[in-house]
């Protein structure tokens, strides 16, 4: 049967042997005159006459779908903590289970046989059975291999197939109960997007696809076998599946591997059809209610978690700080990393890495990175500590500066993982203010030194520059506070050091008094997020207290070594900083120039923006939805934008998005 046969014949079963001609057309993207002639093809070989004929019913047997394959086996790592609880294809999404919505389309469309693969947390699936009659089968190696082994665990009954992702949504049916040949359904990215892109065509089917692309079709949402394409499917897997590679690929990998055997029509869905959640975030953006849902079940996932063991009871109330996820690698001014990016001679020293800088622990008598900040600091060695990134720096000052019921003071607004950790430590958190002016945010110092003076904290948290406002303050000023607060230990985070002129004397004010510790890192202005190194100063006195929680074996000798590259190349980061600048300087008066809009002064390389008569959440969802991804944060009970600065395009468009969101409204 030819395609366009297929589609008429099925359109008039489909749609209850309506035989109107005009509608028809409409229906299957056929002028009229090529149905009519269609019309007339059917009905010559007595497949049609008022209705499908017996003979019509057989032709298409031939094409009916057996059954469907849904993959529900996954662990679902991106959606931690609440898929510890529940498996992604059971949670409750516009008020359905993403699975039983999916299975009860596809008994709609006439597939009565449902096989659901299942493994991580499979006792969770085992009621589908008695509601929906289908068949459960477990993957046992669900904790080891991708879904290809999901796959070989149900082949034999790869026949006609669907195979289907029990966490997809489809906003409307799209199975159907005779499909002419093997697809996969695919969406359209304008946007980089970390998955398999279609890059090659031959008419209507796949002849190549890649992973991460532009600009391209990419594979999401279900698939379907025909019966040829499930029988030379299986018997690559059948031969090749004891190979250890093998079993460790996803469906896509392996049919990449066999995609001239393998062939695959293109369907296309928009979003409306279809839409994939890889974290929780979207599905909280495509479902706001899905918040309110999660944190239910969060909420009476700790309430189990009374019945363990007494040493953990006082940790019930106590919840870690988590960073924003994101698997996107443009557009991402969420996080204030220099997308800038770091000195090329950083990754020169990948050319010299020796195997023994993977095996060996770093014993030497020196640590070569605090000898080179010794140098380009004038500090002497034994005022400088490393550590893995200034937040753990952080986590460390606050491990061995606290004790229960301690008092700690930091800013509102602020960076809340300071909260956090004093919570974890069962501290009392007090705040003083940062106030804004027209365009300017400030550290309210006075109100700092009198929160000190009344509620005595042992840490007082410094941010300079401020995150997440931008604004600083002076070395004086630092001083003051150090002085008038001799019993608290004074924490001066500067992890976006560098971005502006500095004018505290480090190595005078960590020599002169024992109660300041400041801390930096060569995530910001280095560029070296992912490497994790971060340093600091203190007084040489007691450097060796805060040492006792400091990794036991040193940073990687490879981050440590492109850190040292770093702090090399002055010439690089002069430049590097000089161009972030004037982006950003041309960005904060872009925007000022629009009504309602407001950005504030910066000495970092984020700026803080707030809009009037403005849903911020929504804006954000907003630019999210066009790639481009922001913070919030709350100031006085007023949400304001903390947007990183990145090139000049980039900033372009995100004045341009908001923009077009702000005429909207």
């Amino acid at each position: 049967m030819k395609i366009e046969e297929f589609n008429v014949l099925y359109a008039i079963h489909k749609w209850k042997d309506n035989r109107d001609t005009k509608e028809i057309a409409e229906r299957t993207g056929y002028t009229e005159k090529q149905t009519a002639a269609i019309l007339q093809q059917l009905t010559e070989k007595r497949w049609l006459e008022e209705n499908v004929t017996k003979l019509g019913y057989q032709a298409l047997e031939e094409y009916k779908v057996d059954n469907a394959i849904i993959m529900a086996a996954g662990v679902g790592l991106r959606s931690l903590p609440l898929s510890r609880i529940i498996p992604k294809g059971l949670y409750v999404v516009k008020g359905e289970a993403l699975i039983e919505r999916q299975i009860k389309q596809l008994q709609d469309s006439g597939i009565k046989e449902i096989i659901v693969v299942v493994g991580y947390l499979k006792e969770k699936f085992q009621y589908l059975r008695e509601k929906y009659h289908v068949i459960l089968i477990e993957n046992d190696d669900y904790y080891r291999y991708n879904n290809i082994s999901s796959l070989y665990a149900a082949r034999d009954y790869l026949k006609k197939s669907y195979i289907c992702c029990s966490d997809n949504y489809f906003g409307e049916n799209v199975f159907e109960e005779y499909v002419y040949d093997s697809y996969y359904a695919c969406k359209y990215t304008e946007e980089y997007a970390d998955e398999y892109c279609v890059t090659k065509m031959d008419g209507d089917y796949i002849t190549e696809i890649v992973r991460g692309g532009k600009c391209a079709w990419y594979t999401i949402g279900e698939a379907f076998f025909s019966e040829q394409f499930s029988r030379k499917f299986l018997d690559y897997l059948q031969k090749e599946y004891e190979d250890p590679d093998t079993k460790k690929m996803m469906m896509d990998d392996f049919h990449i591997k066999h995609i001239q055997d393998l062939k695959f029509r293109l369907v296309k869905y928009s979003d409306d059809i279809l839409q994939e959640f890889d974290t929780i975030d979207d599905v909280i953006a495509f479902d706001a209610d899905f918040a309110k849902y999660r944190d239910n079940l969060l909420k009476k996932s700790m309430e189990d978690h009374k019945k363990l063991p007494n040493i953990f009871e006082k940790y019930d109330d106590v919840e870690r700080y988590n960073s924003a996820v994101t698997d996107q690698h443009t557009g991402r001014l969420h996080l204030n990393e220099n997308t800038f990016g770091p000195s090329p001679k950083c990754l020169d020293v990948l050319k010299d890495v020796k195997i023994q800088d993977l095996y060996e622990y770093d014993m030497a008598s020196k640590d070569f990175l605090i000898e080179e900040i010794s140098a380009a600091f004038s500090i002497p060695e034994d005022e400088i500590y490393i550590h893995n990134g200034s937040a753990e720096l952080i986590k460390s000052v606050f491990s061995i500066g606290l004790e229960r019921g301690d008092k700690v003071l930091t800013s509102n607004p602020g960076w809340n993982y300071y909260e956090s950790l004093a919570k974890e430590k069962f501290c009392e958190v007090f705040y003083y203010n940062v106030r804004k002016d027209d365009y300017t945010y400030y550290m309210d110092i006075e109100d700092l030194l009198k929160k000190a003076e009344k509620y005595h904290p042992k840490i007082i948290v410094i941010t300079n520059p401020h995150n997440p406002t931008g604004c600083k303050i002076d070395g004086k000023t630092v001083e003051i506070i150090v002085k008038e607060n001799p019993e608290s230990l004074i924490l001066l985070d500067e992890a976006y050091w560098g971005f502006s002129e500095t004018n505290i004397d480090v190595r005078r004010v960590v020599e002169t008094y024992s109660n300041i510790i400041i801390s930096r890192t060569f995530s910001k202005y280095y560029g070296l997020a992912n490497m994790r190194v971060g340093y600091g100063f203190c007084n040489a006195k007691v450097k060796h207290i805060f040492g006792l929680d400091l990794p036991l074996f040193r940073e990687n000798t490879i981050s440590r070594k492109m850190a040292v590259a770093a702090v090399h190349d002055k010439e690089y980061y002069e430049r590097m900083n000089k161009e972030l600048n004037q982006v950003k300087t041309w960005f904060i008066e872009s925007l000022n120039q629009m009504e309602h809009v407001r950005a504030f002064q910066s000495d970092s390389n984020f700026v803080a923006v707030r809009i009037e008569n403005t849903d911020m959440q929504k804006l954000r969802e907003y630019l999210k939805e066009r790639g481009i991804l922001i913070r919030l944060f709350t100031d006085k009970e007023e949400l304001v934008a903390r947007i990183a600065v990145a090139d000049r395009n980039i900033m372009e468009e995100t004045i341009r998005v908001i923009k077009e969101y702000v005429g909207d409204i």
